[in-house]
């Protein structure tokens, strides 16, 4: 009563399963992830650690007078603001004068 019931061609399981690839087949070991250290990570703990830094050295109050109006505030908070205002004006700026190129290109062409 021991009759082989297995179709002559069939192939064994272990070798070609359906939805097996040659490289990520059941018989291959998930993948272990690897750690590294990426160069925007530790340029961005420099800057916050060069950042933490400047705050803590300059937190004296100095006067501001912008136009007619006088205010006193950390030296710190001072120089971001004046720093942060003059990225977003290079930013307008430069895409004024983008603009303006692209509009010219237009034309001629």
């Amino acid at each position: 009563m021991d009759e082989d019931l297995t179709p002559p061609d069939a192939e064994p399981f272990d070798q070609g399963s359906f939805g097996a690839s040659d490289t990520g087949g059941r018989g291959t070991e998930p993948a272990v992830r690897k750690w590294s250290i990426r160069p925007g990570v530790v340029l961005a703990l420099l800057v916050a650690a060069a950042l933490i830094v400047f705050v803590v050295q300059n937190d004296r109050e100095v006067p501001v007078t912008w136009w007619f109006v006088e205010v006193n505030g950390p030296l710190w908070a001072v120089i971001i603001v004046a720093a942060v205002a003059g990225a977003v004006l290079t930013e307008v700026l430069g895409w004024v004068v983008g603009r303006r190129r692209r509009r010219r290109r237009r034309r001629k062409s």
